[in-house]
């Protein structure tokens, strides 16, 4: 603990007395400062009593540090070197070649959507440390409001935020029921009742994902029930298994642009099933409380946007 004797040793005197020492003339320790002459002979007045010891010396040819001045400015010269570190590194990050950045994103949005925000981002700040975590939508908000990370990228629907907390929408895709051709015998973009395609396993995202949660919430609107066969953890996961001929399912039209083209997967659409789109959005503390480099995040994110895919 600093004691109230202590803080009379203000870090700006030690910085002072450095200068003064490095240029032996009060006036060039002034430039160097951006302050007055007296400003500066005050400070190491002020210095002086606080330590107890006469520190400086006027001479013909400027300003002599006394013994303890000397001694004092060769721990002085430490505190202005940190210092001068502080204000490189200040600069370094508003010129985005420093600084830290957390981001953590849900499946969907980290494997299609955040390495093109990423490619742009680093070809503009090359310098920042960029760190991500690809997580279900709950868990990123989660991670989010509890300060864990400083920028989230989500699916919709909304998950619940704090009031004083940023959401952008930036974009998004549609959810579409895929299955291998010959489970049901679907030609591509095929209408089927939902009494069909109700026939072979459903295969669904873990709870909590964006994707589960958006396809339930369908589902329920338009008074259909869900036979779930199988839970998997991850888009990637409940792909492979769709993929090899275990059951159909729902999945973001992002992710199966190559297989749907290839028709190893064929597009089902249900009758009596409203289209399901979903919005992207970037969830974070108000945008004025953002550090720099994730303030310029947000930025790239909405000037890039996502790719819409029907």
């Amino acid at each position: 603990m600093i004691t109230p004797e202590q803080r009379r040793i203000d870090p700006n005197y030690l910085i002072t007395l450095a200068l003064v020492a490095e240029t032996h003339n009060l006036s060039d320790a002034a430039k160097e400062l951006g302050i007055s002459q007296p400003g500066v002979s005050q400070q190491l007045k002020h210095l002086s009593d606080a330590v107890g010891q006469r520190l400086h010396l006027r001479s013909g040819h400027g300003v002599e540090l006394s013994v303890a001045g000397e001694d004092l400015a060769r721990r002085a010269r430490e505190v202005y070197r940190a210092y001068r570190g502080v204000l490189d590194y200040v600069d370094s990050v508003a010129k985005g070649n420093d600084g830290l950045l957390l981001i953590a994103a849900s499946n969907t949005v980290s494997a299609y959507i955040l390495p093109r925000w990423l490619v742009r981002y680093r070809t503009k700040y090359p310098g920042v440390d960029l760190r991500t975590r690809s997580l279900n939508s709950s868990e990123v908000t989660e991670l989010v409001i509890a300060g864990e990370f400083e920028v989230g990228v989500i699916e919709s629907p909304s998950e619940e935020l704090p009031e004083h907390m940023l959401e952008i929408v930036v974009g998004g895709d549609h959810l579409v029921y895929v299955v291998r051709p010959e489970l049901l015998g679907a030609l591509p973009n095929q209408m089927l009742g939902w009494g069909e395609v109700s026939r072979i396993p459903l295969i669904l995202r873990e709870a909590g994902s964006g994707v589960r949660r958006a396809t339930e919430q369908a589902l329920a609107s338009s008074g259909l029930s869900p036979r779930l066969a199988i839970e998997l953890a991850g888009g990637e996961a409940v792909k492979e298994a769709i993929l090899q001929g275990v059951g159909g399912g729902f999945l973001s039209s992002l992710a199966v642009v190559r297989e749907i083209a290839s028709q190893e997967l064929v597009r089902v659409e249900i009758r009596e099933l409203s289209p399901i789109s979903r919005r992207f959005r970037i969830i974070s503390r108000a945008r004025e409380s953002l550090s720099t480099p994730a303030a310029r995040f947000v930025e790239t994110a909405e000037t890039v946007g996502a790719p819409e895919v029907e």
